[in-house]
Order: structure tokens, then sequence, then C-alpha cells
């Protein structure tokens, strides 16, 4: 391939997987510096993000005594299919090298976050294992939130660390910008919120979202609370006046929120034009009745054939077809609990 103009290949390469860029850079010294640079690291990451045809996602499942990834996209990850070595993936626990707790976690495209027992922030990127561990930034009393989005204008990932005050209505926060390598403070007030926003925000749209529920009275409709990630300004917009959300999520790109699926149906609502509140769209309903699990099933994300992966009480995973009707179970790695997330294999480094 040494004959191909430059242009072309670095458009071959990077669209190829991530592992096999990796074991590329040992073809020689050109390539190495080639797949190192940060042009070609951030091309990649676009591609895997914007490529429509080609699975570039994996869900990150963690139990107590394991992390695995898997590509839900091979048959041979499902119960009743020969095994394929790379349909699932154990991973090495980052936790343990860097002698840190998980009590959240969290992710954005190729990145996934541990906040820790000790107010640290662990970034790690499964594909390639490497880690970056920050400091929680010290900030006024009240429980705080967090969420790890992208600026495409700087092709820079942000951590975000905030806490909200009820009753004078504001929020403080920090920003810390993996480029700078710093925490940059703010306040946002006018901030009409009555409860505080899930621990966890859900990147979509150039945003991070937090589902705010309301825990006590009536005729209070959940909202939505967003940050966006170029101007590092807070929102509100309401959900459909259904209540009952459990969830948010990234539906191709739109954000989408769940209803029930607690003990009963779940509706998944999408929001076409973000921010646009009468966009929302009852898009797919999942019948309780259909699924074999005896509390909660969550969305988790979409096939490239748009079936749906569903959590089923924190302890299986399906593929549903919402054509046929079938399930597929996934095959279990573990005899425990687990978490659960999506994220993309790139290069990208924390």
């Amino acid at each position: 391939m040494s004959h191909l103009p430059d242009d072309i290949l670095v458009n071959i390469l990077s669209r190829l997987p991530a592992k096999s860029l990796g074991q590329f850079k040992s073809v020689c010294k050109c390539w190495f510096s080639l797949i190192s640079s940060e042009n070609f690291v951030n091309l990649h990451q676009h591609h895997a993000i914007c490529d429509i045809h080609t699975n570039h996602s994996r869900v990150f499942i963690m139990s107590n005594n394991s992390m695995h990834s898997v590509n839900y996209e091979s048959p041979s990850c499902y119960e009743g299919v020969d095994d394929d070595a790379e349909s699932i993936v154990s991973l090495n626990n980052p936790l343990t090298k860097e002698a840190v707790g998980e009590k959240l976690l969290g992710s954005c495209y190729s990145l996934i976050f541990f906040v820790c027992f000790d107010e640290c922030i662990l970034l790690w990127n499964p594909t390639t294992q490497k880690t970056r561990l920050i400091p929680d930034p010290i900030m006024t009393d009240g429980t705080p939130f967090y969420g790890l989005g992208y600026d495409f204008s700087t092709n820079d990932y942000k951590m975000v660390r905030a806490s909200c005050s009820i009753s004078s209505k504001s929020i403080s926060f920090g920003v810390f910008n993996l480029k700078t390598g710093y925490w940059k403070m703010g306040q946002a007030t006018h901030i009409d919120i009555e409860d505080n926003p899930d621990e966890i925000g859900i990147f979509s749209n150039r945003s991070l979202n937090w589902l705010v529920r309301h825990s006590a009275g009536f005729n209070k409709l959940e909202i939505i609370l967003s940050f966006d990630m170029r101007d590092e300004i807070f929102t509100i917009f309401s959900l459909p006046d259904c209540g009952g959300f459990s969830c948010l999520g990234d539906m191709k790109g739109c954000l989408y929120a769940v209803s029930g699926g607690d003990g009963a149906d779940a509706d998944i609502w999408v929001m076409k034009e973000y921010g646009l509140e009468s966009s929302w769209s009852k898009v797919i309903k999942l019948n309780f009745s259909e699924f074999y699990c005896d509390y909660e099933m969550w969305p988790v994300c979409f096939t490239l054939e748009d079936d749906v992966i569903i959590d089923l009480d924190s302890w299986t995973m399906v593929r549903y077809s919402l054509t046929n009707k079938t399930i597929k179970k996934f095959k279990k790695r573990t005899t425990d609990w687990h978490d659960w997330l999506v994220y993309h294999q790139t290069l990208v480094s924390p």
C-alpha cells in the first residue's frame, strides 16, 4: 500500500476497526506516526460515530468480578451459536490498577468514566486500556450529578460535575477540558427545578441531558435538564405529559426517553427536533409480558437492523426484533448482577 497517495491511505485506515489499527502501528515507523497522530485519531472517531452502515459500538457489562465488551451485532454473542473470540471480550479492570472504588459510571462515545468513592473521576478507554485520573473539583454543598460530553467545535471531551440549589434556583458546576487539563467553574441562575437530577447524564444532540424526577406531589411533570457542550449553558425542557419516565438515551443521534419499564410496559419517546417540546413522538412500545423478567426492562441501544438490545433485571440482556417479535439472549459470562453502558471502539486517549 506504500504506493497509494497519502490521502487515500488515510481514508482507508481511518475506517478500519480500532483493534486492527493498534496492530498496524507495527508495520513501519510511518504508519506508527500516522495512526498515533491527533488528526488521525479524531478522523477515525468521526467515522466510528457517523458511519451508519458499520457497527463500532459495544455493550460494556460490569459485575463485581468481571468486565466484558460485547459485540451485539455478532451472532456468536447469543445463546445457541458457537463462540467467537471477538464477540465477547474480557477486559482488565482499570479500578484495580488505580486502586479506587467505583460508585457511579457513565460514558460518551469512546470513553467510560467512573465516579469513585474518594470523589475522584477515572476516565478509561476500554479499547486501548488507557486511563486518566482527575480530581473532583471543590464545590458547594449539594447532591452532585455528572456527565461526559463531546464538544465538536473544539474536538474535545468535557467532564461536567454540578450540584443544584433548589431554594435559590441555581446550579454550581465545573467543566474539565481533557485538552487543557483543568477545571473551569461556573454558576447558572434562574434554573427552576424542584428535585435533584439523575446522577449521570446522557450525551445526545451535542448536549448532556439529565432526567429530573419529582419525588413528591401531584400534577408535576418530569423535565430534562440540558447542558450545551459548546456554549456551556444549562436549559430545561418538558417531557411528554404521560409521567413515569425511567431513563434517557440516544437513538441514532436523537434523544429518547422511556416511560414505564419498571414492572410495566415501556414506551420509547423520541425528540425528533432537539429542544422542540412538540416534536416528542412515541415510536416503540415494549410489552412487559413478552419478556422473562421480574422487575425491570431498560432499552440499551439499537442494532443496525433496528432491533432493540434490552436489559432485564440487571441480570440478562436480550436482542428483541420489533418486526418478528423474537428474542435472543446474550451469553452470560457472570453469575452476578451487572451494570451496563454503550461505548465506541476508537483510539482516543483520555
